[in-house]
């Protein structure tokens, strides 16, 4: 039986859906602006890569593999880390895992102890509360502050104890989309420090870069180059619009005091967990997904144009500069669920802010094409002025 502070935690997305699927009997008029799906298609590129995986023929190549994932496939995403963080990866620091989910359970489940706090700026990603609380582990949240949402580590600190095992943080933020810069991590480190000489407990944090590549051009700062005691969580379904594929990894920063002995953890709780690996198939394609490179032109075109238009109807947004959504407050402090209801009513639909353990705002993604962001553009300024 599910414990009733999980019901809570899985119930407003599952509010949500009851919204949508009253909303997708609309049909082609609907304007899906909910989640990050790619509805004009996967690029055909990645198309080919996973073709090719597939037409490959090795032993055992569809196999089982080691827990932890294939030699060759870690050490490719141990040469991109190191390309991209300046930091000396070896693949024993890279535990593959069935997309970035499965990555943050093993990462929480290493990092603490049933009764251990994990400490969770929001508005966040909607179950790192859910999946804390499912592994024992307290989640202590740290309301950032309208409309910038800045990672304010002032507040983090003074939310940090005796029990705190994790800060766990995407970089940039869903769904604020906001990218964290180099001063913010340095002033971050420096307090995890000190709230460690304080309780003698190691601190980890744990950050969430699945949306680092929809970054404006030199923006992302990768947490690990900052502060050494970091695991890193990567998703590659996303920058690749192929989320129902489900790989990724967590990955220990080679600066980390205990890095042999963490990344052996990892991959013994994938075994413990039931969490497994990727599919062999998807660990076969990833080599070719890392050298694959999109233009980000159409999101950050949208991104310009949904924050414009929206601020023209008076709406406040978020100032984003990456990920592939927009985080704007409702009109007149109308609460999110309500706002949201009465969106998908007038034919778009859009995540309130309840299930990212906030309130009085909503999300749209820009995934959706032309037709639907046009579309819930103009449902967007009716509803503001109605």
């Amino acid at each position: 039986m599910i414990p009733a502070t999980l019901e809570a935690l899985v119930r407003p997305l599952e509010e949500f859906e009851a919204i949508r699927r009253r909303a997708v009997r609309l049909g082609d008029r609907l304007c899906d602006l909910s989640y990050a799906n790619p509805y004009e298609g996967v690029v055909t590129s990645v198309r080919e890569v996973l073709r090719r995986a597939l037409d490959r023929e090795r032993l055992l190549d569809l196999q089982y593999t080691p827990f932890g994932g294939q030699t060759l496939t870690r050490r490719a995403v141990a040469d991109d880390l190191t390309a991209r963080q300046g930091l000396e990866f070896t693949y024993r620091d890279v535990v593959l895992t069935p997309g970035a989910m499965a990555a943050l359970h093993l990462a929480l489940r290493a990092t603490g102890e049933p009764g251990d706090e994990v400490v969770i700026p929001v508005p966040c990603w909607l179950d790192y509360p859910l999946y804390a609380a499912a592994l024992g582990l307290r989640p202590v949240l740290v309301p950032l502050g309208a409309p910038e949402f800045q990672l304010d580590v002032g507040a983090v600190e003074r939310a940090l104890g005796p029990r705190t095992a994790a800060v766990l943080v995407s970089n940039p933020s869903n769904p604020a989309g906001r990218s964290y810069p180099a001063p913010v991590f340095r002033a971050l480190g420096e307090a995890l420090e000190r709230a460690e000489r304080g309780s003698g407990r190691r601190i980890t944090l744990i950050a969430d870069e699945t949306h680092r590549d929809f970054t404006l051009a030199g923006v992302h700062v990768p947490a690990a180059t900052l502060i050494p005691r970091t695991l890193t969580v990567y998703s590659f379904g996303k920058y690749h619009f192929i989320q129902g594929q489900r790989i990724g990894y967590v990955a220990v920063s080679p600066g980390h005091p205990e890095r042999e002995a963490l990344a052996t953890e990892l991959a013994r709780w994938a075994r413990i967990l039931g969490v497994c690996t990727p599919t062999a198939l998807m660990q076969a394609a990833v080599p070719e997904l890392l050298a694959l490179h999109h233009d980000l032109g159409p999101v950050e075109h949208w991104r310009r144009a949904l924050t414009d238009a929206l601020r023209g109807a008076g709406y406040t947004v978020t100032p984003a500069d990456a990920t592939l959504f927009v985080y704007v407050a409702t009109p007149g402090g109308m609460p999110d669920v309500e706002f949201v209801r009465r969106l998908a009513e007038a034919g778009t639909l859009a995540l309130p802010a309840s299930v990212f353990h906030h309130q009085g705002h909503f999300r749209l993604a820009l995934t959706g094409g032309a037709r639907m962001l046009e579309g819930g553009i103009r449902a967007l300024q009716r509803l503001a002025a109605a």
